[in-house]
Parts: structure tokens; C-alpha cells; sequence
């Protein structure tokens, strides 16, 4: 008797799982929101394995396990430019995984999310800034992490975060706000080029909204499903996200407006739908309902609401249409997921044959990965004949950064000894000199100084100066500090959710309700980093006054509030307890040895100076928290001045840093001779760093974002901007082309530019070869010679620019076609190479068609910075007019954008998936909208779809939009008068008679007032 179909390893992957699906009851099918249950016995008698999708990231290595290889962080990887390593990293972690834990088969990641601001929080998440180059990382990775094997999978790869998730701030609620065209040639490459290889089987979707709808439940879930993916697709929330979608998302925020409470997006689709008020039960049917129409597999967001049976609830109520099609989906992806993982196929499917170890990592194979991808992430930002070091040099080894290997939130758990240090790897190659630069200081508090006892606990009792009340200061910028008691070396803390309630949660990080925290002590032999949500070794310490005083107080990295912090009170045994409020100021500071002044000494007695410098990955910019600035710690710019004046010409500042840094002072330094920046890169660091500086090797990396050199090219934020918080920058601001965000777009002079990099030799590029008339895949070539005397790769990056696009200059001033990383070229040798290149890459959005064109006609085509130019002609398609006369929604026509942002129509619009989900809205006078080519043959009349928010923030003082020919200022050919509504979803049609105008023209509405919102445009004869 032969096996069923679903057991035969032969049968293509669907034919097997219509085989299971067809063997399954409703009533089984209804208990798979959140995986294959335990026990699921199938018609013919066979049960089912159980499969859920555990908890698993792999950004760079197995986060959260201690047995688990430490590759550099993704913001390094991406700075390698070399998929053919991201993939073998990949199949490093995923094969890990399955020796680890058979059942742990599918991975948070790769993260597809683009890096357009440099202030986001995650940002050491991400590969980079350019759509191509992040899509073609994560796809590497994506085949590393899940195999090549047609059936079978290694692990499932599950990027996140889909879509729009490049900010912290009220990432729960916060609405992300772009273009159709920002959209599409943008945010959306990196997602959809995986899944369209078939690299990528899984996404999580993100916090935020996109436009006003929660990501959650969006239709954008519809796009990947529907049009990208050649199959079945896991998708899930992020983590809590479906309590989110419960409790929140129904009065979206950004820094206009901004509700001073919200309400969950299920209550607020109720009154819109007239459904009355809901209570919690049935806020989760809603919330479940709302997910499974919207294509979500994974019911289960790591909290213990029961939203798979809510979701059942839904069906058999035929919520919102809902009916066990929506279910056959949900068991259709999981049964294709059981299939792909082997768990029906023994020893077929060649990932089962992976042994199971209790120590995964402990492979040559993998140490030598990881200390490549350490060397290949390092970036020479500057080199004035200084680097390498000569052999026997006595270098100053200096800064914080020079004997800390950290370790950042999703960071596998390597320990201290498996992660080496620069310091550790330096003292190996040569004669070193050590200061870590940071200042010591004492504190005086009630006329005694501040010591340790032998508990830990900081006491003010010592009656004399000795070491035993020093304390070393760490500067961790935006008066961010952390403390180390000298004598003892045990780091000081202040943990007041030891004094809240008895779970450390999100609602108790702020303490007790009657303000009482603990008392500092210094107890904690290690700096805090990892997978610490909570970090209490951090504290905002600045001066208060005349006389040395200082203010201290405790901060988590999530904030209290400003009025209230927990301040360093002065108790009557003498300790220093934290309470919250305001206090008085009890500690005065005396500067025992200033530490930029020492390690200067230590570098005029050396023969070369090397400056560690940078950040901490859990301080400052990380989940909930984004980035306040793009400075340096001030002491640590201090600490490069000093010793650069002290060892002019002879001074390296090595970077180690999550993102980037405004380093324009020390880029711009005389006696700053060579700068490399590195990433936490990971178990090898330290190593690959110190080989570099002998010249074991050329570093040869390039930056993946542009390094600015402040933040007035970003987008500015409305009144609603938070202290503490980014007040400076609208992080909800994606539209890249309206905002002129990354290389693509800005104008700004950066520090460093996207691609910027350097070696140890010089190469030039010469005999470009492009073809000149194409309509497909193409490939460029030219000869690269190494012009120096080391070996050395090179990272080549090949640019194009539309120079007849028929939207102008708006399209990318360059953008990355291709790239390609040549390995070890020998000094004086020329070798060949070719770079594939795309017209697809080229594409614009078509509003008129809404889909992706690449435009017939002429491209410029370059490689490097400054190198060699042709032009290509492709034969692509051409645009047509666009016909406004039946009316259109004014996001998905409109290429043109000034100043706008974005917002939901209608709920229910959204829920019935009728398109035209966006509204257009106008923040200040002068914004506008545009549409490319628009026919105004025998046009006579505009009609406009409308509404004005009632926030304080609107200025209706007059409230019209202008509509205009050829550019803003253009034409006039109308004002139309904007009445007010009830609110920005309250839409009312206005009418205008329009001026004689002819031919094929672009068209702009210009906004007179702030606050009024456009849904549709339509013009009439």
C-alpha cells in the first residue's frame, strides 16, 4: 500500500498540503491560528506534528543564546557589500539553529527595513540607506538562512518589519507618512525583491502605520501576498502588536496631530460602522477579525490574549465577510510551512540530518566567518599615510570604546571571553601604552565624600579623599553617563523596578506610585548590555550650578517624565536614594584626574595614537528610543582633540558605532591622520581591527548611509514634537523624494557620503564598456588596476541617472544599478570586471497604469565615485497622459509632493478594501501636490473631495487651494474655497470653475491654509 500524498517527499510542496487541508474538519482548521496544535489527528487516522513559530532572531547570529556565533551587526554586514557572505552567515546561524533546537524553524529576519534617517533607534538593525543594495542583502541572507533547496527549508526566514519602520517614537502609534511613489520606488524594494526570488517565505509586519492604517491589518499585507509571493506566505505581528491593534491605533499620532488619548482601531471602526460600543470581548473579536481578513497567519504576538479563538469567533459570526476561505489561507500557509521544515520527512529532507550540539558555535569554520565579516564591515573613512602601522611601533591605546567588545540588544550571548577587545588584539601585535580617557571624579554629598561599603552601597560617609571614593565617568552623549567605583570596578546602578511591582513590565518602569526608588550602588561587575530591556547603569548627570555641584538622576531608556525624574536624594545613614521628583541637589563633584588630559600624556610618549570612540548600543538610540542627535559624547571629542593635538599627524580615530556620527570636527582635523569606522562587529571585533591596523589586510569596506554633518537637511517636526524625545526631526516623515532624504535625494554636504570608502592602495577604473542601445539585463564592464602597492579588495559600485525621465528632476540624482566586491588585487595588476545591471532597478511608479515602468530613454551610467561615464538608451515603456475626468484619488495620481503628509480616508474603505485608502494634507501654507502629464484638452472645472481637522495646530485663516499649471507658482487656474468639516475624515465635494487651458500639462493644487485634507480630484468638461 503506497504512502499518502502528503508523506511523499516527490510530490511538489502544494500538492501535499491540498492533500492535508482536504483531510482537516473546520472545526480543526479553526484551532490553527497560532500553529499545528498538539494532537491534530487528520481523517485518515495520522496525526499531525505540532508547529509554532518560537521566538528566534537571527539579525546577526542567534540573539539571545549564549551558544550562538556573534557576527558584526547588520548596519556592518551591509557595509561589507558581499551577498555571497551574508548567505553563508545565514546558513552559519540557521544551521546553528536546528542543532540547538529542532523545532525552532523559522527566524525573525532579515530585517528589510530601509535606513532613510539616521536618527532611527533600530538603525544597527538595517543594512543601509539604497533600496537595491538593502534588497540584495536581505535576499542574500534569506537563501543563507533557509537553504537552496526547492522543498525543504533550513529554517523559515521572516523579514521584518513590514512596512515603514525606521522610528521609535510612538512606534505603536505613530503613522508613517509617504507617496505612492515613495512607496513603490523606495520603501517597498526591499521587501518585495526577496520575496519575489523566493528567498523570503515570511514577513512580521511592523508597529506603525502606514498613512493612518495600522500595518497591522493593512491591505499592504494584500500587495506582498497577492503579487509578490509564489505561494503561501507566513505572516505575523511583531511582537504585542495584536494587544496594539486592541488597546491603541485608533487615533493615530505624529507631530501634528496628536490626540490627547487614543482609542483602540476596533472601537473606532465600531462608530464608524455604527456598531455601538464595544466591550473588551468583543474589541478582540474585532481586533482578530481585522487580522485575519487582512492575510495574517500567526495569531500569537508573544502576549496570552486569546486572539486564535477570537479569530474563530469572527468566522463563525461571518464578521466582516469573514468564512473558512480566510481560515483555508491561515492552515494553508501552516501546513506549507510544515511541509518545507521536514517535519514529515525524516531523513529525506537533508536539514534533519543536522546533528543536534549543546555547543553550535564551537567551529572553526564559524570563528574564521565571523572574523571575515568583521575584517570585510571595517571602513577607512581617512588616511593620510598613516595606517598601517609600522611592525614594533609603541602606540597610546586610548578611549572608552578601546577594551569593550558590547553587545547590542539581539545580540547572541556570547561571554566577555569569547568576544575579544581591541585593546586585547593590540597588546598582541605591539608595545601599548593604555587610558580609557575617561574622567575620575568624587562626590561630596552633606560635607562627606561618597564611598563604597562593603554591601555596594554608595554611602556619604568617608571623612577623607582616598581611591576608595573615586568614581570613572563614561560619556555616552545627550547627557548620557554611566559610573565605575574605581577600587572595587563594579559599575553603579540604580534598579527602582526592584522597588515596583513584582513584573518588570512596560506600565511599572517608572517605579513605585509613591515615587521611592532605591539607593545607588555599585555592584555590577559588568557594563550592562545585551539583552537588557531595562538598564539601570545609565543616568543624566550634568552640571547644576556654581561650586561643583552636579544633578544625578536615574534613567531608564525609556524616559520618565521630564517634571518627574528620579533624582539623588541625600538619606539621613548617609546613602543616596533615588526619588522621584523635584529635590534638591546633593552631590558636588570634585575632577580627580580629567581624562582627555591623561590620555593625551600617554599619546606624547607614543609613537602612534589610537582613539576608540563611539557608542552604546543600549543608550540612547534602541527599541522605544531614537536617537536625540547626531553628535558624539562630548568628552569622547574632547578626548580626540587632546590627543590629536598631542600626537599630530600620528593620531587614528577608529569609530565603533550602531549609526552614524556628525564627525566633521575630527573628519576635518590636520592632526587627525586616519579615521576607520567599524560597527559592533561582533565575536572578532577586536581582532579584525588590530589585524587591520598592522596591515595584515587592506580594509575595504564602504559606508551603506550618508554621514551628515547635522540635522538641518531633515525633515522638520510639527508642535507636537516631545523633550526627551527627537524635537528636532519629523521621524514620520518617509516620503525620501518630497523630504530629500539619503543620497538618492539630498542636497546636503555630507561628512562621509553613502559609498564612501577607502584602502591602503589606489585603483583606478578605465575602458568602461556599456552598451549603448538595451532592453533587458545588461552587464557593464570595465578594468580595474591597482594602481598602489598593497593588496587589496575593492568595492565597485555602478550608478545610473534618467536624464529623459518624464518626472524630471524628481527622480534620483543616482541611484545603485549594481555592485560588486573584488577580492585581493595585486599591485599593478588590472583584472576585468563586469557588474550585471537591471533596467527593472530604473523603475519609476506609473500613476496612470499603477505599476512599475522603467521609461524609455537615456541613462547615464557610472562607476565609483568620479569614475569613468557612458550613456545607455533602454527601450522601456513610455508614460502616458494622465486623464483626471473620472476623478482619482489624489495619493495614488499624485508624483509630485511638497511639504504634504498622508492620512486614512475611511475605515471602513480600508475594511472593504476599496482602494483609495489615503487622504493628502496639507501642515503649512504653500504645501503642495502634483500630478505629471495631466490632460486639460477641454477641461472647464475641478471638483475636489475635502475635509479640515479641527486640531488647534490648522490655520483655515484662508482656506484655499490653489490649482495651477506647469509649477506651483504657474498658470493659476483657479482657487477653490475649502470649507471646514467636522474633521479630517468628515469629506465634503467643493466645486471651481477652471481657466481656459490646453494641452498635456503637469497640474499642482497648492494648499493657501494648514489642515485641509483631499481625498479625490476630478476634473470635468
Amino acid at each position: 500500500m503506497s504512502a499518502p500524498a502528503y508523506l511523499d517527499p516527490d510530490r511538489p510542496v502544494a500538492q501535499r498540503v491540498e492533500a492535508l487541508l482536504a483531510l482537516m474538519s473546520e472545526e480543526q482548521k479553526l484551532t490553527c491560528f497560532g500553529g499545528i496544535p498538539e494532537g491534530l489527528v487528520l481523517a485518515d487516522g495520522y496525526t499531525l506534528p505540532q508547529l509554532e513559530n518560537r521566538f528566534a532572531e537571527v539579525l546577526h547570529g542567534s540573539g539571545h543564546f549564549a551558544h550562538a556565533t556573534m557576527f558584526p551587526q547588520a548596519i556592518g554586514l551591509g557595509a561589507t557589500w558581499n551577498p555571497e557572505l551574508l548567505e553563508r552567515i545565514g546558513e552559519v546561524v540557521s544551521t546553528e539553529m536546528r542543532e540547538r533546537d529542532q523545532d525552532a524553524l523559522a527566524g525573525f529576519g532579515p530585517v528589510a527595513d530601509i535606513r532613510s534617517n539616521p536618527l532611527a533607534g533600530r538603525f544597527e538593525e538595517g543594512f543601509g540607506e539604497d533600496p537595491h543594495h538593502v534588497a540584495a542583502m536581505v535576499t542574500a541572507l534569506a537563501w543563507g538562512l533557509r537553504g537552496r533547496h526547492p522543498s525543504w527549508v533550513r529554517i523559515l526566514p521572516e523579514m521584518k518589519h513590514y512596512l515603514g519602520y525606521n522610528h521609535e517614537w510612538h512606534r505603536h502609534r505613530g503613522s508613517s507618512s509617504m507617496g505612492v511613489r515613495a512607496l513603490h520606488e523606495y520603501q517597498a524594494v526591499p521587501y518585495r525583491e526577496p520575496v519575489e526570488a523566493g528567498a523570503v517565505l515570511g514577513a512580521m509586519t511592523s508597529y506603525n502605520l502606514v498613512n493612518g492604517v495600522p500595518s497591522v491589518a493593512s491591505p499592504l499585507m494584500d500587495l506582498l501576498r497577492d503579487e509578490w509571493a509564489r505561494g503561501p506566505f507566513q505572516f505575523l505581528p511583531d511582537g504585542w502588536d495584536a494587544v496594539n491593534l486592541h488597546t491603541t491605533k485608533g487615533a493615530p499620532w505624529d507631530t501634528w496631530e496628536a490626540p490627547e488619548g487614543d482609542v483602540s482601531y476596533p472601537a473606532a471602526l465600531a462608530a464608524d460602522a455604527g456598531l455601538g460600543e464595544l466591550d473588551r470581548d468583543e474589541t478582540l473579536v474585532v481586533a482578530a477579525a481585522l487580522m485575519l481578513k487582512a492575510g495574517q497567519t500567526n495569531f500569537r504576538d508573544g502576549s496570552e490574549l486569546p486572539l486564535g479563538e477570537a479569530a474563530a469567533e469572527a468566522v463563525r459570526r461571518g464578521l466582516f465577510g469573514l468564512d473558512m476561505s480566510h481560515v483555508d489561507q491561515v492552515v494553508r500557509d501552516w501546513l506549507t510551512f510544515l511541509v518545507r521544515s521536514g517535519k514529515l520527512d525524516g531523513d529525506a529532507c537533508p536539514y534533519n540530518l543536522i546533528p543536534a550540539s549543546s555547543a553550535p558555535e564551537d567551529k572553526p569554520q564559524s570563528r574564521a566567518l565571523a572574523l571575515q565579516a568583521a575584517r570585510e564591515q571595517l571602513v577607512l573613512l581617512k588616511n593620510e599615510a598613516a595606517l598601517p602601522l609600522a611592525p614594533g611601533a609603541r602606540i597610546a591605546v586610548l578611549g572608552p570604546l578601546a577594551d569593550l567588545n558590547l553587545r547590542d540588544y539581539y545580540s547572541p550571548l556570547v561571554p566577555a571571553e569569547g568576544r575579544v577587545t581591541p585593546l586585547q588584539a593590540l597588546r598582541e601585535r605591539f608595545e601599548v601604552l593604555h587610558h580609557n580617557g575617561n574622567d575620575t571624579v568624587a562626590w561630596t554629598a552633606g560635607g562627606r565624600y561618597v564611598h563604597r561599603t562593603e554591601d555596594g552601597t554608595l554611602t556619604a560617609a568617608a571623612e577623607t579623599l582616598t581611591s576608595a571614593t573615586h568614581f570613572e565617568v563614561w560619556d555616552w552623549a545627550h547627557d548620557q553617563y554611566m559610573f565605575r567605583h574605581t577600587d572595587s570596578g563594579r559599575f553603579v546602578k540604580a534598579d527602582y523596578l526592584e522597588f515596583a511591582a513584582d513584573d518588570k513590565t512596560f506600565e511599572n518602569q517608572n517605579g513605585r506610585s509613591d515615587g521611592t526608588g532605591p539607593a545607588l550602588a555599585a555592584v555590577d561587575e559588568l557594563m550592562e548590555d545585551a539583552n537588557a530591556w531595562f538598564t539601570f547603569q545609565n543616568f543624566h548627570y550634568h552640571p547644576a550650578g556654581t561650586g561643583g555641584a552636579v544633578e544625578l538622576f536615574g534613567m531608564n531608556h525609556v524616559p520618565a517624565e521630564v517634571s518627574e525624574p528620579y533624582r539623588v536624594g541625600l538619606a539621613a545613614d548617609g546613602t543616596l536614594p533615588l526619588t522621584k521628583g523635584p529635590g534638591e541637589t546633593v552631590l558636588t563633584e570634585t575632577v580627580i584626574e580629567d581624562g582627555p588630559a591623561a590620555a593625551a600624556a600617554l599619546a606624547a610618549e607614543a609613537d602612534h595614537a589610537v582613539v576608540f570612540v563611539g557608542n552604546h548600543p543600549l543608550i540612547n538610540a534602541r527599541e522605544c528610543f531614537d536617537r536625540p542627535g547626531l553628535d558624539l559624547a562630548p568628552r569622547q571629542a574632547e578626548l580626540v582633540r587632546a590627543v590629536a593635538a598631542a600626537n599630530p599627524g600620528r593620531t587614528t580615530v577608529v569609530v565603533v558605532s550602531s549609526y552614524p556620527l556628525a564627525i566633521g570636527d575630527i573628519a576635518a582635523d590636520p592632526n587627525v591622520a586616519a579615521i576607520i569606522y567599524t560597527s559592533h562587529a561582533g565575536q572578532a571585533a577586536g581582532t579584525a581591527l588590530a589585524e587591520a591596523i598592522a596591515g595584515d589586510f587592506s580594509p575595504a569596506g564602504r559606508l551603506t548611509s550618508t554621514w551628515l554633518a547635522d540635522l538641518a537637511s531633515l525633515p522638520k517636526p510639527g508642535p507636537r514634537s516631545e523633550a526627551w524625545r527627537v524635537s528636532e526631526v519629523d521621524m514620520l516623515e518617509y516620503d525620501v523624494i518630497a523630504a530629500g532624504l539619503t543620497y538618492r535625494y539630498s542636497k546636503a554636504e555630507p561628512v562621509y557620503g553613502f559609498g564612501h570608502g577607502l584602502s591602503y592602495t589606489s585603483f583606478a577604473y578605465g575602458d568602461f564598456t556599456v552598451p549603448a542601445e538595451v532592453s533587458g539585463p545588461f552587464e557593464v564592464g570595465f578594468t580595474l588596476t591597482n594602481t598602489g602597492s598593497v593588496t587589496s579588495d575593492e568595492v565597485a559600485l555602478v550608478y545610473a541617472t534618467s536624464l529623459d525621465s518624464v518626472y524630471g528632476d524628481r527622480v534620483p540624482s543616482r541611484q545603485l544599478v549594481g555592485f560588486t566586491r573584488v577580492g585581493d588585487v595585486a599591485p599593478g595588476e588590472a583584472r576585468r570586471v563586469s557588474v550585471a545591471v537591471d533596467p527593472a532597478a530604473l523603475f519609476v511608479w506609473d500613476v496612470v497604469s499603477g505599476k512599475r515602468v522603467t521609461e524609455t530613454g537615456r541613462y547615464r551610467l557610472t562607476v565609483g565615485d568620479g569614475g569613468p561615464e557612458a550613456i545607455a538608451h533602454i527601450e522601456g515603456e513610455v508614460i502616458a497622459p494622465l486623464d483626471l475626468s473620472a476623478g482619482a484619488n489624489v495619493w495614488e495620481k499624485a508624483t509630485i509632493a511638497k511639504g504634504v503628509t498622508y492620512w486614512e480616508v475611511s475605515r471602513l474603505r480600508t475594511l472593504e478594501r476599496e482602494g483609495g485608502y489615503h487622504s493628502t494634507a496639507s501642515r503649512r501654507p504653500g504645501d503642495h501636490v502634483g500630478f505629471t502629464k495631466v490632460k486639460l484638452d477641454g477641461v472647464a472645472g475641478v471638483e475636489l473631495r475635502t475635509a479640515t481637522t479641527t486640531a488647534d495646530w490648522a490655520d483655515l485663516s484662508d482656506p484655499v487651494i490653489e490649482v495651477r499649471a506647469d509649477a506651483p507658482d504657474g498658470l493659476l487656474l483657479a482657487e477653490v474655497e475649502i470649507p471646514e468639516t467636522a474633521g479630517l475624515q468628515s469629506f465634503t465635494t467643493v466645486e471651481a470653475s477652471l481657466a481656459p487651458v490646453e494641452g498635456v500639462r503637469d497640474l499642482y493644487l497648492v494648499f493657501r491654509g494648514a489642515g485641509i485634507y483631499i481625498d479625490t480630484i476630478r476634473l470635468t468638461h
